[in-house]
């Protein structure tokens, strides 16, 4: 796995899709357009993602945790 900045999350299809996948399960109370755009987003969506989804959404997010837990030179 590459080194991921905030703003590379934010671009990755990858995580686009996560949130799309899960979007009625884990974040029905946002806006339909609604994606995570700084840090504190990102641990928001892993947490939504463990608490309301399934064991599929959990690994998920622990899958954002590992990239938010990257080094990074770009501070978020």
């Amino acid at each position: 796995m590459r080194m991921m900045s905030v703003e590379d999350i934010a671009k990755a299809e990858e995580f686009r899709s996560i949130v799309e996948d899960y979007r009625g399960m884990c974040f029905w109370f946002m806006a339909n357009d609604w994606y995570p755009n700084d840090k504190r987003g990102y641990e928001m969506a892993a947490e939504n993602l463990e608490h309301y989804g399934d064991m599929r959404a959990y690994r998920k997010a622990g899958e954002i945790r590992q990239w938010l837990l990257q080094p990074s030179s770009r501070t978020s």
